[in-house]
């Protein structure tokens, strides 16, 4: 194969991955009416869809039926998705995704919607889209070909790595929110308890002493309640944030409960940020 034709082929690949960022995104936008930039990198492109489309083209003859290409496609694809879970909890202690609520799953790594998916997909791409995605790039000059490929590898290459920094110090980060959080949660309930007591000896009746106590907890626990969230929120960088709110089934060592008081943590963070504007 020559370095064209690998360059022609990398570019397939970030076609189809930025095709299957496309219809997540679009997919969350339908069914939680908000915008979720998904994909483990950054920029708009999810790899799995890439490389499912890679296996389809190359792994399975263009002469077997369409029934024999959609399930070698839909198992391929999920035999890719499993191990790159697999790979995923093995490297970085965590899951991004589960799916073990969904039916026909097979250890909430891969479940059947997904293998549905995979295989229609991979089938339309084979037989009816890549044909004129080759017609394509081969009427492109050679030399353009060549820039947009190796300026594009550069780009992917450093999200890559950005990422890579990002996911292996996650969990660390996770930690050092939890300590922060028990630690900061509890120095506010005694710096209420300290106000009360104060309060209670300025104060004469006992209605005026529970009003004012009140008030005073309301006013503490707003300020400490965004201090909270403000130091959890840069706690982590922002390729960690937008993880951590792009993978509601994540999964780490430090349970699913501490994702969520993280997540409750940033849209505080950023509901404070906006009110501030």
């Amino acid at each position: 194969m020559t370095w064209l034709a690998l360059e022609k082929v990398f570019l397939w690949f970030l076609l189809y991955s930025f095709v299957g960022w496309l219809w997540e995104t679009v997919l969350n936008i339908a069914m939680k009416k908000r915008f979720v930039d998904r994909g483990i990198l950054n920029g708009p492109i999810c790899p799995i869809y890439g490389f499912g489309a890679l296996l389809a083209i190359y792994a399975l003859p263009g002469e077997h039926s369409v029934v024999a290409i959609f399930l070698s496609s839909g198992v391929l694809c999920c035999t890719l998705e499993y191990f790159t879970s697999w790979a995923i909890e093995k490297l970085f202690h965590m899951r991004l995704w589960d799916y073990s609520g969904k039916p026909f799953n097979l250890n909430g790594r891969v479940y059947l919607n997904g293998f549905l998916f995979f295989a229609a997909g991979c089938t339309v791409v084979k037989l009816w889209v890549q044909p004129h995605v080759m017609d394509m790039l081969n009427a492109i000059d050679p030399r353009t070909i060549t820039i947009l490929a190796v300026t594009l590898l550069v780009v992917l290459l450093a999200d890559a790595a950005i990422t890579l920094a990002g996911l292996t110090s996650l969990n660390s980060r996770l930690g050092h929110a939890e300590q922060d959080i028990k630690a900061l949660k509890a120095r506010g309930i005694a710096h209420i308890d300290i106000g009360i007591t104060a309060t209670d000896k300025r104060i004469g009746s006992a209605e005026t002493r529970i009003a004012a106590a009140c008030a005073q907890i309301a006013a503490r626990a707003q300020t400490d309640g965004e201090a909270l969230a403000a130091h959890v929120a840069h706690l982590f960088d922002w390729q960690q944030r937008r993880l951590i709110r792009a993978y509601p089934g994540m999964r780490t060592e430090h349970g699913e409960g501490l994702l969520a008081e993280v997540r409750a943590q940033f849209d505080r963070a950023r509901h404070a940020h906006t009110n501030t504007k």
